[in-house]
């Protein structure tokens, strides 16, 4: 038994296909179903059921995909741990962020100083919904999620709080409300608003405290990309609600505190139970260590932050 028999056998199970099969392997329709045929040989066990076109797992197939996954996965991380032996002198860190969350100050920071530090290795940013970022980890699509603190635990997942984020209603510093007081959420109702889009966790959060005042926040437009809003917000004319840590350090920007804080906590989200790459460990040191610098030179924000600037 190979372990390309291995992989040919996985995408085969998860696609019940085995053209599609084949071309994930990068080989011939013919030369995967002789090669799964052989596994099946040598397994002493039929792994599918061949139903014209089409195929199914049987009972020892099922059976058998949990430990091929298994294997193939330890062979994964044994690979990985021989990389981290050639001192990241090469290779890439794909981290994912929570549409919502933003790329502010802290991420930036520990971006440049880990390019700095690793210049050969490259980092890949993905942007998108919350929800779709444990998807993604377990697809080994990317190493490493920042996001909300989840709302349920889940035993395959690893949550390492990092900050607490405070929403704020962001204006131009020109706007009218740049100089006023801390305002409440309902004297956002009068105002020309720009918000995120329904699918983010953000503006699911902003709009259950709304609701619970009784308040109703309609927006004239919503957008599920944050540099969007930032350029309509800066424009002078637009109101929106943001985390405070995506506009760190955005110039004509002013992040105004409403009159009670409205905190979201945000976690690093790994994989449980599996070897972390020297480069992903190195990438949450630095991240780490932003974290602290900010709360040591954002005395103000420790009351709200407190000890959820976990380092």
């Amino acid at each position: 038994m190979e372990l390309r028999q291995l992989r040919y056998f996985v995408n085969a199970a998860t696609t019940l296909s085995f053209t599609e099969a084949s071309r994930l392997s990068n080989i011939t329709q013919s030369t995967l179903s002789q090669q799964i045929k052989q596994l099946e040989s040598e397994l002493g066990v039929q792994l599918f059921h061949r139903l014209g076109k089409h195929i199914q797992l049987t009972s020892e197939g099922r059976a058998f995909l949990h430990d091929a996954k298994h294997l193939l996965d330890d062979e994964r991380q044994s690979l990985q741990r021989l990389a981290d032996m050639r001192n990241l002198q090469g290779g890439e860190i794909s981290v994912g962020i929570a549409s919502g969350l933003g790329i502010s100050a802290l991420f930036t920071d520990a971006i440049t100083e880990y390019n700095r530090l690793y210049p050969h290795v490259a980092v890949r940013i993905h942007q998108t919904a919350a929800p779709r970022l444990p998807g993604m980890l377990r697809k080994h699509a990317i190493d490493v999620a920042l996001s909300f603190k989840p709302q349920h635990e889940e035993p395959d997942l690893e949550a390492r709080p990092l900050f607490a984020t405070r929403l704020c209603a962001i204006v131009s510093e020109h706007h009218p409300l740049a100089d006023h007081p801390p305002l409440t959420l309902r004297l956002l109702e009068h105002q020309r608003l720009v918000l995120p889009s329904g699918n983010l966790l953000v503006r699911t959060f902003l709009d259950q405290i709304s609701r619970k005042q009784g308040i109703a926040l309609r927006p004239a437009v919503e957008i599920d990309d944050l540099s969007h809003i930032v350029l309509m917000v800066r424009s002078g004319r637009w109101v929106t609600v943001l985390p405070d840590a995506a506009t760190h350090s955005v110039r004509g920007l002013v992040c105004k505190r409403f009159d009670q804080p409205y905190v979201m906590p945000t976690s690093i989200l790994l994989l449980s139970g599996v070897y972390q790459r020297k480069a992903v460990t190195e990438f949450l040191r630095l991240l780490s260590g932003s974290a602290r610098l900010m709360l040591q030179g954002k005395t103000e924000d420790c009351a709200v932050c407190g000890e959820t600037f976990l380092v």
